[in-house]
């Protein structure tokens, strides 16, 4: 990824989703904001205890610098599922509650609309997002350890060759910012459940724990369902490990800020 400055916000951006000028796309750091002290400073989460005035400041902020709409930002109420929406017109036609009950659990959003903005929010999760150029399709993934067990990237590639006539092959794709492979140590309830080659040993060693590798169980997914490896990018940033630029819910506890990641057909 590359670092990307607009109007005075800085943002990040895939190299590959770059070639692509109806596309914009960004990934969102922590300068720049309202929010203060743990939620310092560009919190884009309503769920973690911040201001609700802060976070409605932040998000505007956001739109006004990519030139973004407000009311065609969308994201999803995330719960670790692997329940992927696809928004259409008739999303925008519906009333707010609706629309609310529409994306409640939901963990992915893919949309083929001009001008709407999709977007998952992280805090060491990882965020996956798919473009198809020849369709104009657009997705954005919220993959946290329990999403990547239950395939939430694959099952959205699914859905957009189902839902779109999409070719796997012609879809290209980013893994943002997240928590890495050289910190993510989790408990045997987790790394069970994962594929060996995804975990490894700690050291010194500690029989009940591992270090996971969520950028290569989802590389390994987008590449499995049909993306070629060349048209994958992974950031290799880790949130965890760079407090001056990202929040960590690992870090520094559950009530804490949320970056963005969004893609927009423009």
């Amino acid at each position: 990824m590359i670092s990307v400055t607009l109007k005075g916000l800085t943002i990040l951006q895939f190299t590959n989703l770059n070639r692509f000028p109806e596309l914009l796309h960004f990934s969102t750091v922590r300068a720049n904001g309202c929010s203060i002290d743990k939620y310092s400073s560009l919190n884009l989460g309503f769920n973690s205890g911040d201001l609700p005035v802060n976070v409605r400041e932040n998000r505007n902020l956001l739109c006004n610098k990519l030139d973004l709409n407000p009311e065609l930002l969308v994201f999803p109420n995330q719960t670790h599922t692997a329940t992927v929406k696809v928004i259409t017109a008739d999303y925008f036609n519906s009333e707010e509650e609706v629309q609310k009950h529409f994306l409640s659990e939901t963990d992915a959003v893919i949309t083929a609309l001009t001008g709407v903005c999709v977007a998952v929010k992280t805090a060491d999760c990882v965020p996956v997002l798919l473009f198809d150029p020849k369709r104009n399709v657009v997705a954005a993934v919220h993959a946290g350890w329990r999403g990547t067990v239950q395939g939430i990237a694959a099952k959205t590639i699914n859905i957009i060759t189902e839902s779109f006539g999409s070719e796997p092959s012609d879809l290209w794709a980013g893994i943002g910012p997240s928590i890495s492979p050289d910190v993510y140590e989790v408990g045997e309830e987790v790394w069970k459940q994962f594929d060996p080659e995804f975990y490894r040993q700690i050291h010194p060693e500690r029989p009940d724990k591992r270090l996971l590798d969520l950028w290569s169980a989802n590389h390994h997914q987008l590449q499995a369902a049909g993306i070629p490896e060349n048209q994958i990018e992974v950031a290799c940033i880790c949130t965890l490990s760079d407090p001056d630029r990202f929040f960590s819910a690992r870090r520094d506890g559950i009530k804490t800020g949320r970056m963005a990641t969004g893609i927009m057909i423009r």
